[in-house]
């Protein structure tokens, strides 16, 4: 009997390790107010978080993805005078396993998340003209057998889910997916 109960509780701590809370608000995000391409220039904001949003090393490793990502975009789009959108990206909850926690505890150590908003403000009027959400996962198991492979990958994932969002909203506004995932349907 008390096997039993030790294998159960063993069992039960197991499954609640995999088990995040961390969940997209929105299935697609709506298109801005207007096709980004209406815009010269574009200014990048550092990340900021949420309070109670800690993991220090999983935030600079978003702001060093963005940087990457971003930098690249608003190069291309550059045209020199004209009006300016503010692109400012939020950390608004983050569970991050890094390798260390991964090699120690494994699966138990849970699933990694992320979810994120960018807020697209017109710095002129000071219109927000989108505020996008964006949401990526790793699952425990898969950051067990990686060791942190796949929770170090969510961290380039969400900037790319960034990326893309801003790429099919330059010409036209026509929103987007919350994850690339939700790309492919």
């Amino acid at each position: 009997m008390i096997r039993r109960l030790l294998l159960l509780s063993i069992a039960t701590l197991m499954l609640a390790g995999c088990v995040t809370k961390i969940r997209p608000t929105v299935a697609y995000n709506p298109p801005p107010t207007k096709p980004l391409n209406a815009f010269a220039n574009f200014e990048v904001r550092p990340l900021t978080a949420d309070p109670g949003v800690e993991e220090p090393e999983a935030r600079v490793k978003i702001q060093q993805n963005l940087d990457l990502k971003l930098g690249i975009l608003v190069g291309e789009w550059k045209r020199g005078d004209g009006p300016t959108l503010i692109i400012e990206p939020r950390v608004r909850e983050l569970k991050f396993v890094g390798g260390g926690g991964r090699f120690l505890a494994g699966s138990l150590a849970g699933s990694s998340a992320v979810r994120l908003t960018v807020t697209l403000t017109d710095k002129a009027s000071g219109q927000v003209i989108a505020e996008p959400e964006f949401f990526q996962r790793a699952a425990a198991m898969g950051g067990a057998y990686s060791f942190g492979g796949t929770d170090n990958a969510m961290l380039v994932r969400i900037s790319s889910v960034v990326d893309e969002y801003l790429r099919r909203n330059f010409e036209q506004a026509v929103g987007g997916p919350t994850g690339l995932e939700s790309a492919e349907k």
